[in-house]
């Protein structure tokens, strides 16, 4: 069986976002997350090196998985062929839970990083590391958006038990 054919000019603006959102927060993943940059001159020569690291290690990196399953799950609730299976709660409640927690977890590591700087260095986030929490805040207000929409992501109600 295929994919749905899921016209992308028919979804609401902030399922868009939310799955922009994700693409975003997976390309800055990879981007210059944390650093440093070092500057000197010898004798008339100047070296200069920064290195960077990425966004893909300890908590960071599982923060960054909540979010893309986060971003997975909207993908297969729109373009899915077959509807979420039902939860007791709607799946944009599931949605947001993960993707708050995940960008819970790239906000603290990164506003945890060391930085500072001394007259022939700096260390500290990079670029792509404010790339990656604008995106984390951004995705999870979406999602909070998503919910008071009242969306229920495919999901439905809880049974009622049934009384025998």
């Amino acid at each position: 069986m295929g994919m749905a054919r899921t016209d992308l000019r028919s979804l609401a603006r902030d399922d868009m976002a939310f799955l922009g959102l994700g693409a975003v927060v997976l390309v800055a993943s990879f981007l210059p997350w944390y650093g440093t940059s070092t500057t000197l001159n010898l004798a008339g020569h100047v070296i200069h090196a920064a290195p960077t690291t990425n966004a893909w290690h300890r908590w960071t990196a599982l923060g960054v998985l909540l979010m893309l399953i986060a971003t997975g799950i909207v993908a297969a609730e729109l373009f899915g062929e077959e509807p979420l299976p039902a939860l007791t709660v709607p799946w944009s409640v599931v949605v947001l839970g993960v993707d708050a927690v995940g960008a819970l977890l790239v906000v603290v590591k990164s506003l945890d990083v060391p930085s500072g700087h001394t007259s022939v260095s700096s260390y500290g986030l990079r670029w792509g590391g404010w790339v990656l929490l604008a995106a984390a805040v951004a995705q999870v207000a979406v999602a909070a958006w998503r919910l008071r929409a009242g969306r229920a992501g495919g999901a439905t109600p809880a049974a009622e038990p049934s009384v025998e």
